[in-house]
């Protein structure tokens, strides 16, 4: 026969039993809960951090991007720099080399072809100031005004004087009355010839370059 002590200890037991199941239960769905918590989060957290990663990849290329375009834009101020060094250089060597044909008798040939052009002026009833560097005043003033008269032009109509400016050779014709002013100087001609004086150049540095290269 089971005693009453007996059952109080079965008793005991069985509810032993049944609070562990319930607690492992408990923990077993806590542990579930945790694990969807620690999924979640962790699928939030990479979502941050593939934003923070994306964030940076982007300033990353655009600073790469900014970089090579400064540093594009960095070697064309260079080119350019360059490039109008060359032609400053030339530009100077090239007056020089103007400067001492100015000196030989061929520059008074030029400037009798260089003249010519004028031949339209033929009877112009206004007087004309012919301006002229130093040297040409000196030197071929009388050669220059036979040349105009030549052309059809009033040996009375015609004043010369010394240019301001730096014309280099050839003349400017001036007609006061008219406010009218025609540049046949070789500066002017220089500089409506520099642009071909520019290409002519680089063409030539590029098969240069090409040959020593």
């Amino acid at each position: 026969m089971v005693t009453i002590e007996q059952k109080l200890t079965l008793f005991s037991k069985l509810l032993h039993q049944d609070i562990k199941d319930e607690i492992d239960k408990k923990l077993t769905e806590l542990d579930k809960e945790y694990e969807k918590r620690i999924t979640r989060n962790k699928d939030k957290v990479d979502k941050e951090a593939g934003i923070i990663i994306e964030k940076a990849m982007r300033r990353a290329e655009a600073k790469k991007v900014e970089i090579i375009s400064k540093g594009k834009l960095s070697a064309k101020k260079e080119a350019l720099l360059t490039k109008e060094k060359y032609i400053n250089t030339f530009m100077e060597t090239l007056k020089g080399r103007i400067q001492a044909f100015i000196q030989t008798d061929s520059y008074k040939a030029f400037l009798k072809h260089h003249l010519m052009q004028f031949q339209d002026l033929q009877g112009y009833e206004n007087a004309l100031v012919i301006y002229m560097t130093q040297a040409d005043y000196q030197t071929n003033k009388d050669y220059i005004k036979d040349i105009l008269i030549s052309l059809g032009l009033g040996e009375d109509k015609l004043g010369f004087e010394i240019a301001g400016d730096a014309i280099l050779g050839g003349v400017i014709l001036s007609d006061p009355k008219l406010n009218m002013r025609i540049d046949a100087s070789i500066e002017a001609l220089l500089d409506d010839t520099k642009n071909l004086i520019i290409e002519s150049l680089f063409a030539a540095i590029g098969e240069a370059g090409g040959i020593l290269g």
